[in-house]
């Protein structure tokens, strides 16, 4: 029978449950967020959306696992658990562990998977070596949670005879599966920089968008600081009581990689509510006579540019590039390096179809 243990005489306990469950909860937001910009403008949900609520839903499972464990003595001092509560406590751990990796693999995908959307030539096969690295590393380490010891059973039952690995061992692993986790995040959040300087837009909003691509950053900073928290945490001694900065920085990994992934397809919700709050935006054309002049020519392939009417009804004005294929949920044209750009002032759009005949301009 296990004993329960009151989170007042548990600090650490009680601190490590605030974080993990804001954190929790925040990405979730982030997340319904997400799949709410989709599914209002009935676009498909891809591969890369099943991933991410995946990662999400096995985040949640270590969250509560980690809960549970508090409840349990995690969080005091070795000495100060009860006995009987080592083996759920193991168990528990575990499961918590195991989820945990599996979330950043696939939270890290899904954000690989968008990109590879949007790449193609050097770039495409770099992301898949990201991923393919990604994932190896990330698999192997949510298998040694249950494989570290001989007998597996002594992983979750530290009564029980045999033999685990030696913590070096435990810390090196552990440090090297960080390291590709932290140069997964810099590369797939700096990638989106280079892939926008092929694109023909405004330096303004290449640079937003890029901004708005490439916030898996933080979660890159998040794995290197939670990469320095390991050695100190297996080496203490006591991995119950010292191992809070440990729990903390790894769910901030997780729940920052999904929040970064999320960021660019809500890019729609951000100019619906500056439409509908009248606040302007750099696509507004302020001049009450809508003109091209020069459709500059992108360096990568040849760019068929439409302008059908001074108004696109309620969307607004529309340049769109007609090229083989386009993401819709990040306004980017993807393989022919091409935007569309698209007004959302619906006030103007009215007073310019009341006052304009539609007309079409052909640029190549």
């Amino acid at each position: 029978m296990v004993v329960y243990i009151d989170l007042a005489t548990n600090p650490h306990g009680r601190i490590g449950i605030s974080v993990i469950w804001v954190m929790t909860i925040l990405s979730g937001v982030f997340l319904a967020l997400r799949l709410y910009s989709k599914v209002s403008r009935r676009r498909q949900i891809w591969w890369d959306d099943h991933l991410i609520v995946i990662s999400w839903v096995m985040l949640l499972v270590s969250c509560s696992t980690s809960t549970a464990n508090s409840l349990l003595g995690f969080g005091l001092r070795f000495r100060e658990i009860p006995v009987e509560n080592l083996v759920r406590l193991g168990i528990h751990s575990n499961i918590s562990g195991f989820t945990s990796v599996i979330a950043l693999a696939c939270s890290k995908t899904s954000f690989g998977l968008t990109l590879l959307r949007l790449t193609d030539g050097w770039m495409k096969w770099y992301i898949i070596g990201l991923l393919a690295l990604l994932n190896i590393t990330h698999y192997a380490s949510a298998v040694f949670f249950w494989t570290s010891c001989n007998p597996p059973a002594k992983t979750w039952n530290p009564t029980i005879p045999g033999e685990c690995w030696p913590i070096s061992v435990t810390v090196n692993t552990s440090m090297f599966f960080g390291s590709c986790s932290a140069l997964c995040d810099f590369s797939l959040a700096l990638l989106p920089w280079r892939l926008l300087l092929r694109f023909d837009m405004y330096n303004r909003e290449k640079i937003g968008a890029a901004i708005a691509m490439s916030m898996g950053v933080f979660a890159g900073i998040s794995s290197v600081v939670k990469m320095t928290t390991i050695p100190p945490v297996f080496y203490s001694g006591d991995f119950s009581y010292n191992a809070l900065p440990l729990v903390i920085w790894g769910f901030s990994e997780s729940s920052l990689t999904i929040m970064a992934a999320s960021i660019p397809m809500m890019r729609h919700l951000f100019k619906s509510f500056r439409r509908d709050n009248n606040i302007p935006t750099t696509a507004v054309t302020t001049s009450t006579n809508l003109t091209i002049g020069t459709a500059r020519r992108n360096p990568i392939g040849t760019n068929h540019l439409t302008m059908s009417g001074s108004t696109a009804g309620s969307r607004g004005d529309t340049l769109a590039a007609t090229n083989s294929g386009h993401d819709d949920d990040l306004d980017v044209n993807t393989k022919s390096g091409t935007v569309e750009r698209r007004n959302w002032n619906q006030q103007q759009a009215s007073q310019l179809q009341a006052t304009e005949k539609p007309s079409t301009v052909d640029g190549h």
